[in-house]
Formats: C-alpha cells, structure tokens, sequence
C-alpha cells in the first residue's frame, strides 16, 4: 500500500509539473514567437535525461539481481515494505503505465514537443497577422522584403486556422470565374498560393508581397505592374489587410477595363465597430464614388461576405491610386484576429 501511495503521489506531482511546463510554453508563443529554437533544445535535454535515468536504472536492477545470484552468497530478508515492492505484479496489482508526455490516453496526438511548436507556430501566425492588417503596403512590401519566410509562415498559419471553415473564398471565387468568359484576363490581388491561377481557364495575374510560388509577382497591391484597363476582372479574397486598403481598390479600378469587374470577400466582423455599427454601406459608398456598383451581395456565410461589383462610370480615372483614392472617405475596417488553436 506504501507503494502504491508513493505511486500516486509522483503521477499527481509530474501531472501537475507537466500542466505548469505546457502553461509557460504557451505564454512564451504568445509574448515571443521566435524562442522555438530554445524550446527545441530544451526539449531535446529533457528526453536526453530522461532516456539516462532509464538506463541508470535498468543498470541498477542488473547489478542487484548478479548480487542475489552470486554463488555462496545469502541473501538477507528484506525488509518487508521492499519484499513488496519486488514481488512479481499481477495485471491487478501492476500499476498504470504512464503515456508518453502530451498523449492522451490512447497514447495517440503529438508530443509535447509538437504542441509546442504547434503553439509557437499560432503565435507567429497571429503577430504576422496582426503587423499585415496594421500596416501600409508598403511597410508590408518592405518587411517581406527583408523576411522573405515571413510570408510563407503566414500561408501556412492562415491555412491552419481557417481549415475547419465550411466553405474556403477562394473556391467561392473560383466558382465565379468557371461561369465568366473564358477570354477573360485576372488581377488576382493578393494571391497567397496562387489557387485561383492554377484552377481557373482564364488568364491570371497573380500578385502578393512575395512570390512563395512560381508565376506570382511580389510588389504592393497600391502599385501593380499592370498598365490601365488591362484586365476584366479584379479579385481581393481576403486580401484589403492593410491601413491603405482604399489604395488597394483605386489600383484595381485603374486597371479593370471601362465594365469590368471587381469581386471582394471579406470577413465580416472586419466591417461590425463597437456597439453592433456596421460601416459596410460606408465601405460601399465609397467603392460607388470609385465608380462601382454593387451587382450582388452575400452575406450568408457566417465567416465571410461576397460583393461582385462592375465598373459604370468611365470617367472615374484612378492615376495609380493617387488623387482621387485621396479624396475618398473609406471607413477603417477592423484587423481580422484569429482564435487561439
């Protein structure tokens, strides 16, 4: 029963060292995404000890059950409370084995050393995340610029943390074109993988901040290398993430031919300020002072809302986004915050 106390007690004290270990792991992704390397090591110094007293131990048992053996040795009677604790176990006696640090029961998921670089890797995604929606084009250019890893770091985040979405925008978009012409030429702004240009009939010009794949062009959404009236149609899907976005759509409507088409998704909870206040009809106001109007609206999905919009007015000549983007009042949309995974 001593043991068996004794027993209890050590898996209540590693559990409860275990939960403190995996807490601090975790505030220290959300304060300072790039301690991975350290965490690693420690990691590997951990399994290295454990793996040494293992062997220390095995070394032990093996040195004492020589001893017993010795010819012309007697064995002294031991002591009754370590009798017990070396007489053969029974399946009822034997106690729990205890799993691998971060498995569940069934000795399934990742270990810890996953989860941390699991939580390490979400708090990257949210810095990056957070820096992209908070900063102008070409503050974004600049620092991909210097970190060219950066970008696919973000891709790989944004990838985990919308993969349980009901629907992706990007099919959403996809699905759009297969019903346009197949004639037509795209803008796809902000491309990410480039999903739309490798699915799609029609030709795609794929732009973002980097090229983490090849045929996309990395510049500022605020100054494609595209001349005026150059394309039928222009896609932002998730991609009007910095504070300049109004550069962003007056570049479009520069390069979109005099009817052409402007298609957006966006989350929703972008356009939703404090209190419930909704600034899309401000957003679409300006977007009809640009010179578009809206042919369609969905605001079914509960993560994301689809505007198709068309060029009406040819006077609405935008200079790259400059003097008339300048004169618009375009409402400040909120940064999009993922959730902790």
């Amino acid at each position: 029963m001593a043991a068996s106390g004794d027993f209890d007690g050590f898996a209540v004290k590693k559990r409860k060292m275990k939960n403190k270990f995996k807490q601090m792991i975790a505030d220290a992704a959300a304060e300072a995404p790039t301690l991975q390397p350290l965490l690693q090591a420690e990691g590997a110094t951990r399994e290295r000890k454990r793996k040494d007293k293992k062997k220390q131990n095995a070394a032990m048992e093996e040195t004492v059950g020589v001893q017993a053996d010795a010819p012309g040795t007697a064995a002294a009677p031991p002591p009754p409370s370590a009798a017990a604790t070396h007489q053969p176990q029974t399946a009822a006696s034997r106690p729990p084995v205890l799993s691998h640090p971060g498995r569940g029961k069934n000795g399934k998921g990742g270990s810890l050393l996953q989860q941390m670089r699991q939580r390490l890797q979400g708090g990257r995604f949210r810095w990056l995340n957070e820096t992209l929606y908070t900063s102008d084009g070409a503050a974004a250019l600049e620092m991909i610029q210097q970190q060219p890893e950066l970008m696919e770091q973000y891709h790989e985040g944004f990838r985990e943390q919308t993969k349980a979405w009901p629907l992706q925008p990007v099919d959403q978009a996809i699905r759009w074109l297969r019903g346009r012409p197949l004639g037509w030429t795209v803008a796809d702004l902000g491309c990410g993988d480039a999903k739309i240009a490798a699915t799609v009939a029609q030709t795609v010009h794929s732009f973002d901040l980097a090229a983490t794949v090849p045929g996309v062009i990395a510049c500022n959404m605020a100054a494609v290398p595209l001349p005026d009236a150059a394309v039928d149609a222009a896609i932002f899907c998730l991609s009007l993430m910095g504070t300049d976005y109004g550069a962003f759509l007056a570049e479009a409507a520069r390069v979109l031919k005099p009817t052409g088409w402007l298609w957006i998704a966006e989350v929703q909870s972008r356009f939703m300020h404090s209190g419930g206040h909704s600034v899309l009809p401000a957003f679409l106001a300006a977007l009809a002072e640009l010179g578009f109007q809206v042919k369609r609206k969905d605001t079914s999905n509960s993560h994301f809302l689809v505007l198709e919009l068309q060029r009406q007015d040819m006077q609405h000549k935008v200079n790259g986004g400059g003097d008339r983007q300048r004169s618009l009042e375009w409402p400040e949309l909120r940064a999009c915050q993922y959730k902790k995974r």
